[in-house]
C-alpha cells in the first residue's frame, strides 16, 4: 500500500479506543488480529468467514468478515503485515454490500473485494494500485495454529525430477493451484524471470507466483503451475542463469555465458513440465505455458523444442536480457526458437519499459512471425514512470485479454 495510506492505518492504531487498544493481539504470522475477533454464522451472507492472502503477492492480509449490524452493513476486521519489521496493524471498520462486491465505506481505506468464480476472493485497492487473491479459511483453525502457511493461496510442493547437479538428484520447487473439481486438468505452467541484475542473492530465495493469473487459469478449467528453476524459490542446486565469472558482478553481457545461461534455464523447464505431468490430476495432451520476462522467452523456447505438447504460449514482457546488453544480440536468437510452432502465441509488453522498448518487442516477435508464428502482440500503458515492465502486478490491464484468448484457445 502507498504511504499515504500506511499513516492512515498506523494513525488509526494509535487513536483507537482504549477497550479496543488493550486487547492483546493474536497473530497470524506476522498480522495481527484483535483478541475478540469472531465471525457471525449468518447464512445470508455469503462471503462471511476469514479471508487470507497476499496484497502483490508479498504483503500478507487478513479479511474477517464478522457479520451484518444493525445498520445493515457488514463489521469487518481488515489486517496486513508491516512493511517493514515492526509490528503489523489492524482495524474494525464498515463495509457495504454493493452486487456481488464487499466495498469499504471509508474513503480513507479504499478497498473492493469481489467473489471470484473459483471460490476464491479477489481484491484491489484504489485505482487498481494493489491487487491480492484471498482463500476462505475456518477461523477456528487459524487460530489454533496461527503460522505463515495460511498465506499461500497455492500448495508449495516439490518436484522429483531427473536433473542432477554434483551427483546428487535435484527437486524443484512449485506452487500448484488447483481448480475446483475432481479432475484430471489440462495444464498450465507459468515460468518466472531474473532477479534484476544477478548481483542481490538474496532475491533467489523468493517464490515467485501471480495469485491473480493462477486464479484466471483456474477459472478457465486449468491447474496453473509456477515452477522454480534451480536455486530459486527453494529449489535445490545453483542458480546459474548466465552469471559473470565473478558472481557479486551479476548476470554477464558475454553472449556465450547469457546463451548458456538460457539453455539451462530451458533444461529446468522441461523437466519440470515432465514432472508436472505425472501428477494425477493433470490430463493428457498439450500443457498451456506462459512466463514473465525471462520466463516469457523460456516459454517461448520450451513451445519450439516440444511443440506436440504445447498447445498455446502467453509472452509477458518477454526477453533475456536488456536490449542494451552484451556484446552480441542475444533475444532475436532465442525468440527464433519458437522455429515451426504454431500454436498461438499471445505477447503483453508495456509502454516505459525500462528493459525492452516497445520497437525492440516488436523486433523480437517479428522474428517469430517470419518463421510462420501464430503472434498476436499487445501493448499496455501501465501506470507509473518507468514501470512498464511489471505488467502483471495490473491484472486490469492483461485479465480480459487472457481470457479471451483462453475461450479462444481450443481444447
Amino acid at each position: 500500500m502507498n504511504s499515504s495510506v500506511m499513516a492512515f492505518l498506523i494513525a488509526v492504531w494509535m487513536v483507537l479506543p482504549c477497550g479496543v487498544i488493550a486487547q492483546n493481539p493474536i497473530f497470524i504470522g506476522n498480522v495481527p488480529l484483535p483478541e475478540d475477533v469472531s465471525v457471525q454464522d449468518d447464512a445470508g451472507l455469503p462471503v462471511s468467514g476469514v479471508w487470507i492472502g497476499k496484497w502483490d503477492n508479498w504483503r500478507n492480509h487478513i479479511l474477517v468478515v464478522e457479520g451484518l449490524n444493525a445498520d445493515g452493513l457488514v463489521d469487518v476486521v481488515y489486517a496486513v503485515a508491516s512493511t517493514q519489521n515492526g509490528r503489523g496493524n489492524w482495524l474494525r471498520l464498515e463495509a457495504k454490500i454493493e452486487g456481488d462486491a464487499l466495498v469499504s465505506t471509508d474513503d480513507s481505506l479504499p478497498v473492493r473485494y469481489s467473489m471470484s468464480p473459483t471460490g476464491r476472493m479477489r481484491a484491489v485497492f484504489g485505482d487498481n494500485e494493489r491487487f491480492a487473491v484471498l482463500e476462505r479459511q475456518d477461523i477456528s483453525a487459524v487460530l489454533s495454529s496461527p503460522d505463515d502457511d495460511w498465506f499461500l493461496v497455492g500448495e508449495l510442493e516439490r518436484l522429483e525430477t531427473d536433473l542432477v547437479e554434483d551427483d546428487a538428484p535435484v527437486e524443484l520447487a512449485a506452487v500448484i493451484y488447483t481448480t475446483r473439481g475432481e479432475g484430471p486438468f489440462p495444464l498450465a505452467v507459468i515460468h518466472h524471470g531474473s532477479t534484476g541484475t544477478g548481483r542481490q542473492s538474496v532475491w533467489f530465495r523468493h517464490v515467485w507466483t501471480n495469485d491473480w493469473l493462477a486464479d484466471v487459469l483456474n477459472e478457465n478449467g486449468y491447474i496453473a503451475a509456477f515452477p522454480q528453476r534451480r536455486g530459486r524459490g527453494g529449489s535445490d542446486g545453483l542458480y546459474d542463469e548466465g552469471f559473470s565469472a565473478d558472481r557479486s558482478d551479476g548476470y554477464s553481457s558475454d553472449a556465450a555465458i547469457a546463451i548458456a545461461g538460457a539453455d539451462r534455464a530451458l533444461e529446468d523447464a522441461n523437466a519440470a513440465l515432465a514432472a508436472l505431468r505425472n501428477r494425477s490430476n493433470v490430463q493428457p495432451g498439450p500443457a498451456l505455458l506462459a512466463g514473465v520476462s525471462r520466463g516469457g522467452v523460456v516459454a517461448i523456447m520450451q513451445a519450439g523444442q516440444r511443440q506436440n505438447d504445447i498447445i498455446g504460449v502467453i509472452n509477458f514482457v518477454g526477453g533475456w536480457v536488456s536490449e542494451g546488453c552484451c556484446d552480441t544480440p542475444i533475444n532475436p536468437p532465442l525468440f527464433r526458437r519458437i522455429g515451426s510452432f504454431d500454436g498461438p502465441i499471445l505477447s503483453i509488453y508495456g509502454e516505459d519499459d525500462t528493459h525492452y522498448s516497445i520497437a525492440h518487442a516488436r523486433a523480437n516477435i517479428a522474428e517469430m512471425e517470419r518463421l510462420g508464428a501464430n503472434s498476436d502482440l499487445i501493448v499496455t500503458d501501465v501506470p507509473g514512470f518507468g514501470k512498464g515492465h511489471w505488467v502483471t502486478a495490473y491484472p486490469y490491464l492483461w485479465e480480459e485479454a487472457v481470457g479471451d484468448y483462453l475461450n479462444a484457445l481450443a481444447r
